[in-house]
C-alpha cells in the first residue's frame, strides 16, 4: 500500500467454503478506504466470471460504492459471456462502472488492445452494452465521437418503465379503481395526491413512465425498495434511525411531525353558573358590606327619630335595593343618612351591572374546560393512545428516548387496523390518535365533519415530535441526486403546498356535501324529527347565528329556582301543619292567613 493507492488480492475458489466470509472482510476493507477519501476509482482485475459474480453481488451487499466511486473492470471475457454479465448485476448495469475487455491477446510485437463498454439501463434503443471506444498500450484510451468515459445514466430515462411501490395514504397518494378494459382485464387505477402529482412532475423531467407493484402491506413497499426491485416507495415516510438501517432517503422535503387528534371537551351542567361572574373575594367583599349596611342603616334612623326601614325591616329593604326593588322603605331627612343611602346605591348599581354583564357573558360565552395542547399534558390527560400497523416502528423508537415524555408515550400506544378505527375510538373516549396531520387533517375533513362544517376532533397544537419525511430509495441508489434535485426544484416552485391546499379544500367541500345529502335523505324518510335531533346534536353550530342556550348554561338558575320552589312548599305545608295543630289544642282559636 503506497499513499492513495490501496491494493487488494483475493484467491478466489468458487469452491471453497470460506470464500464468502473472505470477499466480506475484503469488501469491508475497501469500503473504511471509500469513506475516507473524496474521490475514489475501484479498479477489479479477473478472467474469472464467478470472481466476477462475487464480486458484484458483495460490493452490493457490502455498500462499496457510490454513485461518486468509478468503477473500471478488466477481463477477457468473450462478448456475449461480458454482455451477459452486466445485464445480470446491479452493480456492473446501474453503477458508475466501465468494462476494458482484453479478449484478444496481442501477438508478438503487437500493442496490447481492448475494447471500452459501458451497460446503458436507459437508451432511445433500451437496456443495451455500449462500445464507448478502445484501449492500446501506447495511445491509451480513444473514445468513439460523441462517447464519454462514466457517463451519466439518469439524465434521461427514455421514457422506460420505472417500479414504484406506494399505498393509499390521502392526501399524499390516492388510488381510485376504474373500469376494466375490454377482455376481461383487471380495472384501471388513476392515482392522485400531493406526492403522486409530484412523482409524475419528476416523471416529466426525468422522460420516464410511473409502473406501480402491487404491494399487500407497508412493510412489503419498503421490501421491494431495499430489494431494488422498486426504484422507489414515493409516498411520505419519517425518517428514523432503525429506518436507516434498511434503506435510504431522498431529499427530505417535508415536516411530515406526528400529530394527536382527540375529542374536544364538552361543557357539562353546572350550578355554579350563578356563581363564576364573580371572584371569591368579591362574593366576601359583598356579603361583607351587605352584613353592616342594615345595622348602620338603623343606627342612622334611630338618631334620625324615625326608624329608617318601617315595619318590613332594614334588612329587607337593604336587599331589596341590591336586587333592584323599590327605595321605598328607605328615606330619611338627614344629611347623613342620605349620603349613606346615596353611597348604598352607587354600590348596588355597579355591583349589579357588574354582575348582570359577567353572568351575560358567562352564560353565552362558557369558559370550555382544560384540553392538552402538548405531549407532556397528553401522556398525563390519556390512558390510551393509538397508531396504525406501522406505529411499532414509532412505539420501539419512542422507548429508546432519553425522555420520560416519550417513554410514556410508548407505555400508552396499542395499535390499531386504520386511522379511521383510531378517530372513532378518540371520538368516543378519553384517549387520543397519532399520525401523520394532513392525513388525520383529511380523514377527519371527510369522515368526522357534520353538514354545517363542525366537527367533535381536535388537533394538538403541540406535535409529537418534530420529524422530516422523504422517500424510500434502495441505499446508494445512483439516481439519488438526479431525484433529489427534481424533488428540491418542486419544492422551493411551492408547488408541493399548493396541491395540498386544493387537495385539502376539495376534501373538505365533498365532505360537507356528503353530509348534507345525508342530512336531507333523513329528513325525506323520517320527517323533521331526525332533522330536530341531529342539530341537537352539534353543540358548536357555524356561521353568525345566534346561540340558543342549554341545560349547560342555564343549570345553576333552574336549580335556584326549583331549590327556591321546593323551600316555598317544605314552609307552606309547615305552616298547614301548624296551623292545624293550633286547633286542634285550641278549638276556639281561629287563625288568620
Amino acid at each position: 500500500m503506497v499513499e492513495g493507492l490501496v491494493v487488494l488480492e483475493v484467491n478466489f475458489d468458487s469452491k471453497d467454503n470460506v470464500t464468502d466470509s473472505l470477499f466480506y472482510k475484503t469488501i469491508r476493507m475497501a469500503r473504511q478506504v471509500r469513506r475516507r477519501s473524496w474521490v475514489v476509482q475501484v479498479l477489479v482485475v479477473s478472467d474469472d466470471p464467478a470472481f466476477l459474480d462475487a464480486f458484484a453481488r458483495w460490493s452490493l451487499r457490502g455498500r462499496l460504492l457510490v454513485w461518486q466511486t468509478r468503477l473500471v473492470v478488466v477481463t477477457r471475457l468473450p462478448k456475449h459471456d461480458l454482455q451477459a454479465l452486466l445485464a445480470r448485476h446491479w452493480t456492473l448495469a446501474m453503477m458508475n462502472a466501465l468494462v476494458l475487455n482484453l479478449a484478444e491477446e496481442a501477438a508478438d510485437g503487437e500493442q496490447a488492445r481492448g475494447n471500452l463498454y459501458v451497460h446503458l439501463p436507459y437508451s432511445a434503443h433500451g437496456e443495451k452494452m455500449v462500445r464507448l471506444g478502445h484501449w492500446t498500450g501506447q495511445e491509451g484510451v480513444t473514445l468513439l465521437a460523441g462517447a464519454s468515459l462514466f457517463p451519466q445514466k439518469y439524465w434521461d430515462f427514455h421514457g422506460a418503465p420505472v417500479n414504484v411501490t406506494a399505498l393509499p395514504f390521502a392526501p399524499y397518494w390516492s388510488v381510485e379503481e376504474g373500469e376494466g378494459a375490454a377482455g376481461g382485464a383487471p380495472p384501471l387505477s388513476s392515482y392522485s395526491g400531493t406526492d403522486f402529482l409530484m412523482l409524475r412532475t419528476i416523471a416529466e423531467a426525468l422522460n420516464f413512465s410511473v409502473s406501480v407493484l402491487p404491494t399487500a402491506d407497508w412493510g412489503e413497499v419498503t421490501q421491494r425498495v431495499e430489494e431494488r426491485i422498486s426504484f422507489m416507495a414515493p409516498i411520505i415516510y419519517a425518517v428514523l434511525p432503525g429506518r436507516l438501517e434498511q434503506y435510504d432517503y431522498t431529499y427530505a422535503y417535508e415536516y411530515a411531525s406526528p400529530a394527536f387528534c382527540m375529542t374536544k371537551p364538552v361543557l357539562r351542567p353546572q350550578w355554579q353558573s350563578l356563581y363564576y361572574p364573580l371572584s371569591d373575594l368579591v362574593w366576601l367583599s359583598a356579603l361583607a358590606v351587605l352584613f353592616i349596611m342594615p345595622p348602620t342603616f338603623s343606627m342612622m334612623g334611630r338618631m334620625d327619630g324615625r326608624g329608617m326601614g318601617g315595619n318590613t325591616g332594614v334588612a329587607f329593604a337593604v336587599v331589596g335595593t341590591l336586587l333592584g326593588q323599590n327605595l321605598n322603605q328607605l328615606h330619611s331627612h338627614s344629611n347623613a343618612a342620605r349620603l349613606l343611602l346615596g353611597a348604598w346605591l352607587i354600590f348596588a348599581f355597579i355591583l349589579g351591572t357588574a354582575y348582570r354583564g359577567n353572568l351575560t357573558a358567562a352564560l353565552t360565552l362558557p369558559k370550555y374546560p382544560p384540553r392538552p395542547e402538548t405531549l407532556q399534558e397528553l401522556v398525563q390527560a390519556v390512558k390510551r393512545v393509538t397508531m396504525p400497523s406501522y406505529g411499532a416502528q414509532f412505539r420501539d423508537f419512542y422507548k429508546q428516548s432519553d425522555s420520560e415524555v416519550f417513554r410514556a408515550l410508548a407505555r400508552i400506544m396499542d395499535i390499531v387496523p386504520s386511522a379511521q378505527e383510531g378517530l372513532q375510538q378518540a371520538s368516543e373516549n378519553r384517549q387520543a390518535h397519532i399520525q401523520a396531520r394532513r392525513f388525520l387533517e383529511l380523514v377527519v375533513a371527510e369522515e368526522f365533519t357534520r353538514a354545517d362544517g363542525s366537527t367533535r376532533l381536535y388537533f394538538g397544537r403541540e406535535s409529537v415530535f418534530p420529524g422530516l419525511s422523504a422517500w424510500p430509495i434502495p441505499h446508494d441508489a445512483p439516481y439519488k441526486a438526479r431525484l433529489d434535485r427534481c424533488i428540491m426544484a418542486v419544492k422551493e416552485a411551492g408547488l408541493y403546498e399548493k396541491w395540498s391546499r386544493d387537495l385539502m379544500e376539495k376534501a373538505r367541500k365533498e365532505g360537507r356535501e356528503r353530509q348534507q345529502r345525508i342530512l336531507q335523505e333523513r329528513r325525506k324518510q323520517n320527517g323533521q324529527a331526525d332533522a330536530k335531533q341531529d342539530s341537537e346534536k352539534a353543540p358548536e353550530p357555524s356561521g353568525n347565528s345566534p346561540k340558543a342556550l342549554t341545560i349547560v348554561h342555564l343549570q345553576g338558575p333552574l336549580m335556584l329556582a326549583a331549590l327556591g320552589l321546593g323551600a316555598a312548599s317544605v314552609t307552606f305545608l309547615g305552616e298547614v301543619a301548624a296551623a292545624r295543630w293550633l286547633r286542634s289544642r285550641d278549638p276556639s282559636r281561629h287563625v288568620i292567613r
